[in-house]
């Protein structure tokens, strides 16, 4: 079986929970004995996996990213993209037994093919406010076309499942769900103390601390969790360490208003060894997002025995199931409560405890052994 993987996410995002999601499955793909990837991607992409049974094609077209978006753009994208189809047929040839998953919504240069696609979120579609952006309604476009034309769709939790049932109307019976995986012995393991030490020096978490992980767009509720945060018996003796970019203006403001700014620590994007130091020195992991396609740090704190407190909406109440404390995204009060509540010693070692457990359910190897499933559904349509 030929999988055929579009790579335009390697030079547009090369990094976030899709550049993870592709990085932990293809190697993984690459093992099995009936399997050939090859991956065409833009120029010089960088941090695809390499191996024995991986072909890369890079695009030789300029990628014109430093363009604004408009009609000249879209013009210039769309002739692109028939070229693009010309060069990589004739570098993939022999198509038989072959199936096209593309990375990010990327049309198919083999309409004979199936196709599969990852829906990661529906956040393009439930948030109103964002509508009006060139780039979220590109990728509204683009996910429209990409589901239109799916064998297979595959949803990354239930919930996203139902979404896409109620959303774009796609038939239940065409949908395959498979959860994201975690490398349980890297989060779990400790480090040696001297590389520990180095972390928390580096990033300034000698103190107490609660921890936020990733961006802070609107349907992340972050403002929202720093009143919380402010409003709390916590703020007097603990720190907020968020990692991630720097503050906008906006929230430099709300900081500023709400007299926090001695308690928060903002740090830069951790890498994989830093972040599993973060995740085991942490009071608790907070998630208090509006809605989200999965959640990886869930898993990945739950694998390294920290606590989570998380909002009881979107995927997170099916992904923990009832290993983590949740509250109402909405209620300031009951976020406060969830962050003084964690720090109580039994309810503390019981969520750690279940966490522990629950993580292990979660697994790239049986991501990897599901979406070769869903292949060959594709390839029996």
């Amino acid at each position: 079986m030929k999988i055929i993987i579009d790579g335009s996410m390697y030079s547009s995002a090369p990094s976030g929970g899709v550049y993870r999601y592709f990085n932990e499955l293809i190697p993984r793909l690459s093992r099995f004995p009936e399997a050939e990837i090859k991956i065409f991607a833009q120029k010089d992409p960088s941090g695809i996996p390499k191996g024995e049974n991986i072909k890369i094609a890079n695009d030789v077209l300029p990628t014109g990213i430093w363009l604004p978006e408009g009609k000249i753009k879209q013009f210039l994208r769309a002739r692109k993209q028939e070229i693009k189809s010309f060069l990589v047929k004739k570098q993939f040839s022999g198509l038989i037994d072959s199936v096209y998953h593309a990375t990010y919504y990327t049309p198919s240069p083999w309409k004979s093919l199936p196709e599969v696609v990852t829906v990661h979120d529906m956040i393009s579609e439930l948030f109103e406010e964002t509508f009006h952006l060139p780039h979220v309604k590109t990728l509204r476009e683009a996910k429209a076309q990409s589901l239109k034309s799916a064998t297979r769709v595959i949803a990354i939790s239930e919930r996203t499942k139902k979404d896409l049932q109620d959303i774009y109307n796609i038939p239940p019976s065409q949908i395959d769900v498979i959860y994201h995986g975690v490398d349980h012995q890297f989060f779990s393991e400790k480090p040696c103390s001297d590389f520990k030490n180095e972390v928390l020096s580096k990033h300034k978490l000698s103190t107490p601390y609660f921890l936020y992980v990733g961006g802070r767009l609107h349907h992340k509720n972050f403002k929202r969790f720093l009143v919380a945060f402010s409003q709390s018996k916590v703020s007097k003796d603990y720190r907020l360490a968020v990692a991630g970019a720097p503050w906008n203006e906006d929230e430099r403001e709300l900081i500023k208003k709400l007299a926090i700014s001695d308690r928060i620590i903002r740090t830069e994007h951790l890498n994989e060894k830093a972040l599993s130091v973060a995740y085991q020195n942490a009071e608790a992991l907070a998630l208090p997002s509006y809605y989200e396609g999965f959640g990886l740090p869930l898993i990945e704190a739950m694998a390294a025995g920290c606590p989570v407190i998380a909002s009881n909406t979107g995927p997170f109440p099916e992904l923990a199931e009832g290993s983590a404390l949740f509250f109402d995204p909405k209620d300031e009060s009951q976020m406060s409560k969830a962050l003084e509540s964690i720090l109580e010693t039994k309810t503390r070692e019981a969520l750690v405890s279940r966490g522990l457990e629950q993580a292990r359910k979660f697994s790239w190897d049986t991501s990897a052994k599901k979406h070769m499933e869903t292949y060959q559904k594709a390839l029996s349509s």
